[in-house]
């Protein structure tokens, strides 16, 4: 069902990017997507608000406890209040008493609008309410399970569809300019090498980032553990099955990640938004210092993808999934 979810609301964001694509050359279409975005923002505020009176009335206090349903209002607030500001630029354009900057053009627009929407009203509650969360089951975060085919497919390929609706494939660019858009090319001697210089420094620096985990969020520190033991453990298999779902969430992960906030995602935002994204993705990590990490990791990543193409980004990516899963499988480390 997740998966279906998950798919669905790909669609919906590709439709809009899209749609946001056609609005650099209609201005119809332009002032239809400002409509949009202005009634959805609107909409995001009122359940906010609705929330607010929620809260007070105390009834939902028996379903979901009161620190999620503070954590929900307060995101709904401010992305609703943010995305009401954010649609005042393409305002002034529409109305011609601004020439409109980089941040007014449709695609962009749009970006950051999904930007602060996914940010405060998923991920930062998602993180920030881990506790909460995982123990009502109220998002799937794949607890007591290890991860599949299907799940890696049903996560990875609605990034793979908004990345390539929203560079415009089929309105605004052949395949070919797709994929060079999104940065995909020859992998070069230097790039490769390159790549392989982020593995050595982000596995060296990974168990770095567990011990200080450990050591300021021992609790926390434990249930991540059993979470991500559960999600990416290797017990019990053969080593082929081990090296199998070790490249399965490598390369599934890296080419759905690397595509998206790489390719698609950073010429938009720069580097420092879409690492602070792509860190609030992973909530299985809760409100933890790996989240720092992982904005090490993305920044590094952003960095392939500005000297070289998304091709080497890729490549570091999937080569440090695979090995994350493989080294502790055959060496035995934690």
């Amino acid at each position: 069902m997740t998966t279906v979810s998950n798919l669905i609301a790909a669609l919906m964001v590709g439709g809009l990017a899209l749609w946001a694509q056609w609005a650099r050359k209609s201005r119809a279409a332009e002032i239809s997507l400002w409509v949009l975005i202005l009634a959805l923002s609107f909409l995001t505020l009122l359940v906010g608000v609705l929330l607010v009176v929620t809260s007070v009335s105390g009834a939902a206090a028996s379903i979901v406890p009161g620190r999620l349903i503070r954590l929900e209002t307060i995101g709904m607030l401010v992305a609703g209040v943010a995305g009401l500001g954010l649609c005042v630029p393409p305002l002034l354009k529409i109305l011609g008493r601004s020439r409109g900057g980089k941040w007014s053009e449709p695609p962009v627009f749009l970006a950051l609008w999904l930007f602060v929407m996914v940010l405060f009203t998923n991920n930062l509650v998602g993180i920030l309410g881990f506790e909460q969360v995982t123990s009502l089951g109220a998002r799937s975060l794949g607890e007591g399970a290890r991860l599949s085919p299907t799940t890696v497919l049903g996560t990875e390929l609605p990034f793979v569809i908004v990345a390539v609706c929203g560079v415009g494939l089929g309105v605004r660019r052949n395949l070919r300019q797709t994929l060079a858009r999104l940065g995909y090319g020859n992998l070069s001697l230097r790039g490769l090498a390159a790549a392989a210089l982020f593995v050595v420094a982000a596995l060296a620096l990974s168990p770095v980032a567990d011990r200080v985990f450990t050591l300021l969020q021992p609790e926390l520190s434990r249930r991540v553990g059993h979470l991500s033991t559960s999600l990416f453990g290797t017990g019990g298999m053969s080593p082929s099955q081990a090296v199998l779902f070790a490249l399965l969430l490598g390369v599934g992960a890296a080419l759905g990640e690397e595509t998206l906030f790489r390719g698609a995602v950073q010429p938009v935002l720069g580097i420092p938004l879409t690492s602070v994204l792509f860190a609030s993705m992973h909530l299985e990590y809760g409100p933890s210092v790996i989240l720092i990490y992982l904005f090490l990791i993305s920044a590094g990543l952003g960095l392939l993808r500005r000297h070289f193409n998304t091709t080497t980004s890729f490549t570091a990516h999937a080569a440090y999934n695979t090995l994350s899963v493989l080294i502790p499988y055959f060496l035995g480390s934690p």
